[in-house]
């Protein structure tokens, strides 16, 4: 599997997020454009992040499909960084 600038950034977060307690899963969305890269799970919260390169923005497909998740009531939002990734899962 290819990996992009971004990929430093998912699995630091993803080992740390683990280390606290949360699943980790990378998702795919089969028959859907810009669908979040990981979805967090750990006992009473879900939480969808994408990933990106420090200094990048999700794309306009990509902001679209966080805000359909989060008008379903889901928490749907993106990261550039490993401190803000963490800060979102309230991982210290």
């Amino acid at each position: 599997m290819p990996r992009g600038p971004e990929w430093p950034i998912e699995n630091e977060t993803v080992n740390r997020a683990e280390a606290a307690g949360y699943e980790a899963r990378k998702v795919s969305w089969v028959g859907r454009r810009g669908g979040p890269d990981r979805l967090f799970i750990r006992p009473g919260r879900a939480v969808f992040i994408e990933f990106k390169a420090p200094g990048e923005e999700p794309t306009a497909q990509q902001q679209k499909e966080l805000a359909r998740l989060r008008a379903a009531g889901l928490d749907a939002t993106w990261a550039d960084n490993v401190d803000d990734a963490l800060r979102i899962l309230g991982v210290k």
